[in-house]
C-alpha cells in the first residue's frame, strides 16, 4: 500500500530551504547539498518543485513576497514621503536585514543574467518596488506621471544606496546621503 501524500510537506520543505538559502546564498547552490543539509532526498525537492532553476524561483519569488509584505506592513500608505522614505532606509538600514540585502542583490543579479531560466522574477521585483513608491507620492498629492517620476527616482536611488551597504556597511556616510537626496525631491504635488 503506497504513503499517503503530505500535504504539508512542500510548505515545510520550503521553510527548510529558505532558511538553507539565506543563510548559505545562491552562488554554489547545489540541490543535493542542500537536501543532505535538511535531510531529505534530492528527488523529494525536485518532485515537489521541479529543477534547480525552478526552485530558486520559487524561493526568490517567496523572499520577495514575505518582504513585500513586511514592508507594506511596516510603509505608512498616507502621508510626507520624504518622512515615509527615510523611515524606509533606516529600516533596511538595520544591521540583521544585511544577510537580506546580500541575497537579495544575488537573486537579482542571477535572475537578471539568466531571464531564460528564471523568467521575469527580476522585472517582476522592479515592477512591484516602482508601483509601491509611486503610490505612496500619489498618495500625496502627485499626479499619476510625477507620482512614477518620483517614485523611479527614489528607488533607484535606494536601490543603489542599500547596494552599497551591502558592500561596504557604511551606514552613516549612506543615511546622510539618502536623507539628503529626499530633501531634494520638490513636495509630491509639484512636478519636478
Amino acid at each position: 500500500m503506497p504513503r499517503p501524500v503530505d500535504p504539508d510537506l512542500r510548505p515545510r520543505l520550503l521553510e527548510q530551504i529558505i532558511a538553507y538559502v539565506v543563510a548559505n546564498g545562491v552562488a554554489a547552490f547545489s540541490v543535493r547539498a542542500l537536501a543532505a543539509a535538511i535531510g531529505t532526498s534530492h528527488r523529494t525537492i525536485l518532485y515537489h518543485f521541479g529543477s534547480r532553476e525552478q526552485l530558486l524561483g520559487t524561493v526568490f519569488d517567496t523572499i520577495r513576497e514575505s518582504g513585500r509584505a513586511t514592508l507594506e506592513a511596516t510603509l505608512p500608505r498616507q502621508g510626507d514621503p520624504k518622512r515615509i522614505f527615510k523611515a524606509t532606509w533606516r529600516y533596511l538600514a538595520q544591521p540583521q536585514m544585511r544577510p537580506t540585502l546580500c541575497l537579495f542583490y544575488e537573486m537579482y543579479a542571477i535572475a537578471t543574467r539568466d531571464p531564460d531560466l528564471f523568467g521575469d522574477y527580476a522585472r517582476r521585483t522592479a515592477h512591484f518596488w516602482l508601483v509601491t513608491i509611486s503610490a505612496r507620492f500619489s498618495n500625496a498629492g502627485a499626479s499619476p506621471e510625477t507620482a512614477r517620476l518620483l517614485g523611479g527616482m527614489t528607488i533607484a536611488m535606494l536601490r543603489g544606496a542599500t547596494l552599497e551597504l551591502a558592500a561596504t556597511g557604511e551606514v552613516e556616510r549612506l543615511t546622510e546621503a539618502v536623507d539628503a537626496f529626499l530633501d531634494l525631491l520638490p513636495p509630491a504635488g509639484h512636478a519636478p
